[in-house]
């Protein structure tokens, strides 16, 4: 597929997205209800889905036919297409599916309640934003998450957002500083420390961005006269374990979602059942017939 034809297939996947962060009413809500509708669908091909793998005797091609069904609609949803078909991070500043990114992650951080309401996978936040917590952004992508990180600062904390830190690190610069600086002189104390930590982890980039060091951090800003200062000793201890992946593994391996997740937003297909077909594209038929159960 050439360039433009890949920007035109994200745009005609995801395209309604944008309006989801608009300021205008009947746009916004139009883009809301097309979330839920393809949700929706996506949650009844899902039960559909389980309704036949559990009937006696066991169809084969009806299991396959609804596996196909559901993991078709899983893959219009927004954080599904984004996920299922990431790059490898060199690849990310160009990548097609960029925008839309920004705007699921600009969804979560302008109309939080919203998207808890309708959309909360933390999981789905947490992956996209160490997604693209890459350098190499271009100038239009850069403002975007400068935006965002300013954001996440002046608000309190939610499941997640510590990895925005993450993204502070790769757009680094004088703009960005300037606006933490700014967010330090904020009347609310956590704005203050949130802003406080953000510039500190800027100036020490060894040290691993963790929940264990944030408490620290508070802990010595006590005693600090300023908070910017505080040696590094202490914080490094053992290296965060990434768990990021250049690229996400199969679909068809993964698990339900775990009970930390909302079941009525599954952003991972069903596991296989015993007769299901063996791992191979989606538009590619199984190598062997699977067996037949009776």
């Amino acid at each position: 597929m050439t360039e433009r034809g890949a920007i035109e297939d994200w745009d005609t996947r995801l395209g309604w997205m944008r309006a989801l962060v608009s300021d205008d009413e009947v746009a916004h809500r139009r883009a809301l209800d097309r979330y839920l509708l393809v949700t929706r669908d996506m949650r009844q091909a899902r039960e559909a889905y389980d309704t036949i793998v559990l009937r006696v005797p066991r169809s084969v091609s009806a299991e396959e036919g609804a596996w196909r069904r559901f993991r078709d609609a899983w893959l219009l949803t927004p954080d599904a297409a984004l996920l299922a078909d990431s790059p490898p991070p060199a690849e990310v500043p160009d990548w097609g599916g960029l925008p839309y990114a920004l705007t699921y992650l600009e969804w979560e951080a302008r109309f939080p309640a919203e998207w808890t309401r309708h959309a909360k996978v933390w999981s789905s936040k947490q992956r996209l934003i160490r997604l693209l917590a890459v350098p190499g952004h271009h100038g239009p992508a850069r403002a975007r998450l400068l935006d965002l990180v300013e954001l996440v600062v002046y608000r309190r904390h939610r499941c997640k957002d510590r990895d925005y830190s993450r993204i502070a690190r790769v757009i680094d610069g004088d703009d960005l500083r300037a606006r933490l600086e700014k967010a330090r002189a904020s009347g609310e104390s956590w704005t203050r420390d949130q802003a406080g930590h953000v510039l500190w982890l800027l100036r020490n980039p060894q040290v691993p961005i963790n929940r264990t060091n944030w408490f620290r951090w508070l802990s010595a800003k006590a005693d600090a006269d300023d908070p910017l200062d505080i040696g590094t000793e202490g914080f490094i201890g053992h290296p965060e374990q990434s768990r990021h992946r250049e690229r996400p593994e199969d679909p068809e391996r993964h698990e339900r979602p775990g009970p930390s997740e909302d079941s009525e937003h599954p952003n991972t297909p069903p596991p296989k059942a015993p007769s299901d077909p063996p791992p191979n594209p989606p538009d590619t038929p199984p190598a062997t017939p699977p067996p037949t159960h009776s």
